[in-house]
């Protein structure tokens, strides 16, 4: 018998065969158990998701919550001006110190420091006059001691006219240094010049008693000269 299959007319399907393959086509029906098998659940809706739900009424609260109050918007505004002034103030005060009190300021050390060296030269000058004038005070003083000398000399000598020359200045000389004998002794600054005279009027009179007299004015102006530079 050959293998090749039989033919069969369309419409001679065995009717059990046909009832089979229309079950398996035909359609789920809603709400089986097959659908809930085979078909996942939907994922279920957020809180946040969920128009107009809680989560929505939660946002709106944190949202009502933040927006800052009237006395915070206040509070808010017054530390910008108070920033804003104490900025302006900071910046007046470092335009005042850079541009007007530092430059200002300089200048016054500078003038402070020209001042102390003129100062110091000044000090340095007097101290100098005050060595010369002492040194003029001891010439002037060594002068009059010599004329003394110088005189007596002549005593010895008897020579009266060379005697009365050599105290011929004499008394001028002690009158410039009048100060600084009488800061010693004001009686002998004064006794001095009448002792000179004394002794040029006894040296025509009486040689003896201008010797002695010539004598105590050399001891006198030794006396004065080392008191005062001794």
């Amino acid at each position: 018998m050959s293998d090749i299959p039989e033919f069969k007319p369309k419409g001679s399907e065995d009717p059990e065969a046909k009832q089979k393959n229309q079950d398996e086509l035909a359609p789920v029906e809603a709400g089986s158990d097959e659908i809930s098998e085979e078909t996942p659940p939907p994922p279920p809706h957020t809180l946040s998701e969920t128009p107009g739900g809680f989560g929505a009424e939660q946002d709106e609260e944190t949202e009502a919550v933040k927006e800052p109050t009237k006395f915070q918007q206040f509070l808010r505004n017054a530390l910008i001006w108070l920033g804003v002034i104490a900025g302006g103030f900071l910046t007046g005060f470092l335009t005042f110190y850079f541009v007007l009190y530092q430059p200002k300021a300089a200048a016054l050390e500078e003038a402070e420091s020209q001042v102390q060296g003129l100062q110091s030269q000044l000090d340095t000058v007097n101290s100098q006059l005050e060595i010369l004038e002492d040194a003029d005070t001891h010439r002037s003083l060594l002068e009059a001691m010599v004329d003394a000398y110088d005189a007596r000399l002549a005593m010895a000598q008897e020579n009266v006219v060379a005697a009365k020359s050599a105290l011929s200045g004499t008394t001028a000389t002690l009158e410039e240094i009048t100060d600084e004998i009488e800061a010693f002794d004001s009686g002998l600054a004064s006794a001095l010049p009448q002792r000179i005279e004394l002794i040029r009027t006894n040296l025509d009179r009486d040689l003896e008693t201008a010797i002695a007299d010539c004598d105590q004015l050399i001891e006198d102006l030794i006396e004065v000269e080392q008191a005062l530079f001794q």
